[in-house]
């Protein structure tokens, strides 16, 4: 009996190429994973089959109080999510100002981090959306600001475009 040497590498090196992805999306390094490798169709290789929300999407938030989003324009903008299995990688511009949004679906949620690209602790916080279908997201935003102590929180609607 012979042993094919490239069978078994090609066996072993595919899980362990698996398990590598899924440990560094635990990292922080996951954004910057999700952002360039989300045109990579891994579904099979986790065997999830999560909803599907890539593309373009428009997302409109409240303002939670805070005096710098007053116009309705500030708090209304589009996005392109990428996704790579189930956590999806966003980013969007308010008032001239660049965010970024990373989060992980689960269930019919996609829950997460999001924050200002240039000064993390500037302007950040969580957001837990209610995927209600593949068109449409609402949910809530908590929100810290180096501008105040206090937390602000209110809605945040996204339907694709």
């Amino acid at each position: 009996m012979q042993l094919d040497l490239n069978v078994i590498l090609t066996g072993i090196a595919a899980p362990i190429a698996v398990l590598l992805v899924k440990t560094l999306l635990d990292f922080s390094i996951s954004h910057y994973l999700v952002k360039w490798f989300s045109w990579i169709p891994v579904r099979g290789f986790f065997r999830d089959h999560p909803n599907d929300l890539s593309g373009m999407w428009d997302q409109r938030w409240n303002a939670a109080g805070s005096p710098n989003f007053q116009d309705d324009l500030d708090r209304h903008g589009h996005a392109i999510i990428k996704q790579f299995g189930r956590y999806c990688y966003a980013e969007f511009a308010a008032k001239g100002r660049q965010y970024r949004l990373f989060g992980k679906i689960r269930g019919n949620y996609l829950m997460g981090e999001w924050y200002d690209v240039k000064d993390k602790n500037a302007y950040f916080g969580v957001f837990e959306l209610r995927i209600v279908s593949g068109e449409a997201m609402d949910g809530l935003y908590l929100g810290h600001s180096t501008r105040t102590s206090n937390v602000g929180q209110d809605t945040w609607k996204w339907t694709k475009c």
